[in-house]
Order: structure tokens, then C-alpha cells, then sequence
């Protein structure tokens, strides 16, 4: 029976994830340089140039600011976001993950959300598609994991790029709500095995539930 809704969430992040303050968009700049800085300093060794540690910083601080602002231009409220960064020394941002509550929604609708978007898409080519399922502390856990063709990325036509994704739907039991956590590597090979490493990540979300 279901008795509940999704009054919040938090999601507490292992080591080199980073959480991105998208609420003040004004904000983010200013976090991404400050941030980068940071993380290049403690990852500097005495081989590693002046030159070197300050282009890294420059580029990480890019990459920073834009999953900040993309994030903020799908105008989702709500919406919480985080990087993986493990070698900041190599000024590049690994994978980012956005988690979000979302209402009125079953777990059998989001598994045929999920499928019609794999069939139907005009905006991705799927190279790669399969369902994941899972439990966890929050509770019952289903989503997919694809591979999706980005043709023309590198400038050579006809040359596809792949990104590697994993939407995960968490369903609290007893609950009308779910959570939805969406991760996108920077390439594939990223991870050793990214389905299992994003519900691995779930083990640190909590939800506040309330009476419906």
C-alpha cells in the first residue's frame, strides 16, 4: 500500500566525488577555480613543473565550471550533482552523476520509460543498451546502462565516439516517489564496471519519507 512521499534525500558521496553548488548559478566559477586549484595542489609533485600544474589547473576548472552550468541549464529544481575526480593532476573531470526525486512515478512505468526511450530516440544512437537491478538500503533498484554513438566528435566523419551511461531508479517501499540518479562517464573503460559501481554509490543515499 502505498502511505508515502519523498519529503528529501541525500546522497553522501565516497573520496574524489565532489558535489557541484548549482543552486547560485553565480556561484559556480568561482567554485570550479577554487575547487580545481585545490585538488591539482594536493596531487602536485616536485616533478610536476609550475607550467604543468597550472595548465592542469585551467582545464580542470573548465571542465568544472561546464557540468555546472549545463546542469543548471536543464532547470530541473532540485537537482543534485557531483564529479568523480581521481587524478586531478590530469586536469580532466572522470564521470558526473546528478540525483533527483521524482514524483508519481512506478517502478514498472520507469523500466518502460526507460525501454521506450532506448526504442524511440531521435536524440541518441544506442550502441549498446541492457537493463540493471539491484537493491539497496533506500530501496528496490531498476534502471539501464547504455552506450551511446556520438558520430563527428572527433572531427572525422563517419567516426563515433561512445559514452558510456546508467540511470538508476531507487522505488523506497511504500512510497508513490522514486529517486532517479543519472551517471555519464567521460569514456568508456572509465569504470571497470559501471553498473555495479553506480549501485555500489547508492549505498550512501538516504530518504526522508512523509506521510502522503
Amino acid at each position: 500500500m502505498v502511505s508515502h512521499r519523498i519529503a528529501g534525500f541525500e546522497l553522501r558521496l565516497p573520496e574524489s566525488w565532489h558535489v557541484v553548488p548549482t543552486e547560485v548559478p553565480g556561484e559556480i566559477d568561482g567554485w570550479a577555480r577554487a575547487t580545481a586549484e585545490s585538488l591539482v595542489a594536493e596531487a602536485a609533485t616536485p616533478e610536476r613543473s609550475d607550467v604543468m600544474t597550472a595548465d592542469a589547473t585551467g582545464v580542470l576548472a573548465e571542465q568544472l565550471a561546464d557540468v555546472g552550468k549545463a546542469v543548471v541549464d536543464t532547470r530541473i529544481g532540485g537537482l543534485q550533482t557531483a564529479v568523480l575526480v581521481r587524478h586531478p593532476e590530469l586536469g580532466t573531470v572522470d564521470a558526473m552523476v546528478t540525483v533527483a526525486a521524482q514524483q508519481d512515478l512506478a517502478h514498472d512505468a520507469f523500466a518502460a520509460q526507460l525501454a521506450s526511450i532506448v526504442e524511440n530516440s531521435e536524440e541518441h544512437d544506442f550502441a549498446f543498451a541492457g537493463r540493471v537491478d539491484g537493491t539497496s538500503d533506500a530501496g528496490e533498484v531498476t534502471g539501464m546502462h547504455s552506450m551511446i554513438s556520438h558520430f563527428g566528435d572527433l572531427g572525422i566523419e563517419g567516426t563515433a565516439v561512445l559514452e558510456e551511461r546508467v540511470v538508476l531508479g531507487v522505488f523506497p517501499a511504500g512510497c508513490a516517489d522514486m529517486v532517479e540518479l543519472t551517471a555519464i562517464a567521460r569514456s568508456v573503460g572509465t569504470f571497470d564496471d559501471m553498473p555495479q559501481e553506480m549501485l555500489g554509490l547508492l549505498a550512501g543515499l538516504a530518504v526522508e519519507l512523509e506521510a502522503a
